[in-house]
């Protein structure tokens, strides 16, 4: 028995995925994992926070005057 394996795009996984299971041959199976990659969870990570909406500089009246207090204090 052999193994391949394949890194197949999530838009034409579907198509691969239908071709494979229709195949009905005896010796064939299919073991599927998902391999999340970087740019994928990157992806993932940036929709997360424009879903949110931080105003954590909302409260400050006078941002120069609270930059400079800021710098004083170092």
């Amino acid at each position: 028995m052999h193994t391949v394996k394949l890194k197949i795009e999530d838009d034409i996984y579907q198509n691969i995925m239908f071709l494979l299971n229709n195949l009905n041959l005896k010796g064939l199976e299919i073991k599927e994992e998902k391999v999340e990659n970087s740019t994928n969870t990157k992806y993932k990570i940036q929709q997360l926070f424009k879903a949110k909406k931080i105003n954590v500089f909302a409260s400050i009246d006078d941002p120069l005057a609270w930059q400079d207090q800021q710098r004083d204090e170092w």
